[in-house]
């Protein structure tokens, strides 16, 4: 069974987009050679008269890549015949998906699943994929709603900008303070990064000195430096101007990203570590505003430059300086890949860093990596696997030891891994936290803590599930303003709690109130 869109304005399902954007075959990325995609075979896999085939993660399978061609066939067969579909929900934009397909599998090794879905998403002029697991699937309310910001139009609240060298090199000094430590790629000793910025840059520090600009942009207002504890969330509703800024700091990074762009084909010429640095940048950037690339095809861009480089320097040689910047990379590569897996419930290909897991709180990006490795062996393995990767799991963060990122990473690795109302609770505490940097993908989680702290409202304390509901309100309305797709989990998550208050009747329904969220 298939669908087609719900709202002829859509564009037509590019087949060709989707099958470019499946992950590389086994065999190929076995060998570490580039796979081409092709179906119903890659051009190695058919040299060898091998059968093609690809690790589905997220269902813990080997799907054969005739098996793709088959539903791909099976598509194209129903939009000659013009069948009308069901819309899906775009992860980051307010229009509906072009197909939401439910298919039956033919399972290719013993002991699978014999029904799975498909879904794919249309976002930023493309196709994604979501897993049946995603939070936007599973929502009620699959339709995102556009939300106005209460600052638009509004005079009062302006950032005022004048560029100078001080005030550039204010963002490159953020970046590196928030981003450089869990996502150590920018090399330190580049001559970009000081305060006396050269005049004569090449192309390819100018793209990733305006990249950093404009990540930075992002991070800047929420980070706990400039926040002011007069500026917090107000009973009337209006946020703070830290808050207002956030949203005209968007505007700011845009212009940044802009100027990036002028060089992006310069910077990504030849498969060398600054090219793999600046497809990096890209993807981080993409964090924060997914609309600016597809971060899925940026990571598996990143992927095959990281393979190339980490092949030339087993067969060369390289400095250590060179080594462990590729390590880095590897690392990072592997962080976001598994970051966006784990919340949209999508398979996760890049292969694990060889070293042991470790949780150290002085090295960041070693932790989080960690984490997401824990994720990565939950969602992909059996009940032995999963048994192993909940004992792995480091304590929780109740003294707010970690940095805010990796504090919010460490307390969704415990909410997948053990989805509780107690590790919700965490989560929940976490994201309102001073210096919480929000992604696109933050607003899944807090849904997903939202609904099972909602869930289990007859054994939480009163005072709690107001504090811990606000908690999630707030974030998810914070959200709508930047990623639309947080309104229809706000509308879900609102839906949910009128249920809920209807079944078990609590004594403070509809008569309290914190700041503007009715409970």
């Amino acid at each position: 069974m298939a669908s087609t869109p719900g709202s002829s304005d859509l564009p037509a399902l590019d087949l060709n987009a989707v099958i470019q954007g499946l992950p590389a075959c086994k065999r190929c990325r076995d060998c570490r050679r580039g796979c081409d995609t092709d179906l119903p075979k890659c051009r190695q896999c058919t040299k060898a008269n091998v059968d093609c085939v690809y690790k589905d993660h997220g269902r813990g399978v080997t799907v054969s890549r005739s098996y793709i061609s088959e539903l791909v066939d099976h598509v194209r067969r129903l939009e000659a015949q013009h069948s009308p579909s069901s819309p899906a929900m775009s992860v980051d934009t307010p229009r509906s998906a072009n197909l939401n397909a439910l298919v039956r599998s033919d399972p290719t090794v013993p002991g699978t699943v014999p029904r799975y879905e498909h879904h794919f998403a249309y976002a930023a002029d493309s196709y994604r994929y979501l897993g049946s697991e995603s939070c936007l699937l599973k929502s009620p309310r699959l339709q995102s709603t556009y939300v106005r910001s209460p600052f638009d139009g509004e005079d009062d609240f302006h950032i005022e900008w004048k560029s100078s060298p001080q005030k550039l090199h204010e963002l490159v000094e953020e970046y590196l303070e928030c981003m450089q430590p869990v996502y150590p790629i920018v090399d330190m000793s580049h001559r970009y990064l000081g305060l006396d910025v050269p005049t004569d840059l090449t192309p390819i520090e100018t793209f990733s000195l305006n990249m950093i600009y404009s990540i930075a942009c992002h991070v800047i207002p929420n980070s706990a430096k400039r926040q002011d504890a007069r500026n917090l969330w107000q009973s009337s509703g209006k946020q703070a101007r830290y808050q207002a800024n956030c949203l005209k700091y968007r505007s700011l990074a845009s212009k940044f990203y802009d100027k990036a762009m002028d060089h992006v084909e310069a910077a990504t010429l030849e498969p060398t570590v600054d090219t793999l640095r600046a497809v990096l940048l890209m993807a981080i950037n993409s964090l924060f505003d997914p609309k600016s690339g597809n971060i899925g095809q940026q990571i598996a861009l990143a992927a095959r430059i990281a393979y190339s480089l980490e092949a030339k320097a087993e067969q060369e040689g390289s400095t250590p300086d060179h080594t462990e910047m590729l390590r880095n990379m590897h690392m990072t590569i592997f962080s976001i890949e598994n970051e966006i897996a784990s919340t949209l419930d999508r398979p996760a290909t890049f292969p694990e860093p060889d070293w042991e897991l470790r949780f150290d709180k002085s090295k960041p990006a070693e932790y989080m990596c960690s984490l997401f490795r824990l994720q990565h062996r939950f969602r992909g393995g059996d009940a032995t696997a999963k048994e192993k990767a909940r004992k792995s799991l480091p304590g929780l963060d109740q003294k707010a030891e970690l940095l805010p990122v990796v504090r919010i990473a460490l307390h969704t690795t415990v909410l997948l891994i053990d989805p509780q109302w107690g590790s919700a609770w965490y989560v929940l505490e976490a994201v309102v936290s001073l210096g919480g940097t929000y992604t696109f993908l933050t607003p899944h989680w807090v849904y997903r803590a939202g609904t099972i702290i909602i869930q289990n409202m007859p054994t939480i304390y009163e005072a709690d599930v107001i504090q811990l509901y606000s908690n999630t309100v707030h974030v998810l309305e914070l959200s709508s303003w930047k990623w639309p797709s947080s309104a229809a989990l706000n509308a879900s998550l609102a839906d949910l709690m009128t249920h809920l208050k209807s079944k078990y009747r609590p004594n403070w329904a509809d008569k309290l109130r914190l700041g503007d969220v009715r409970i």
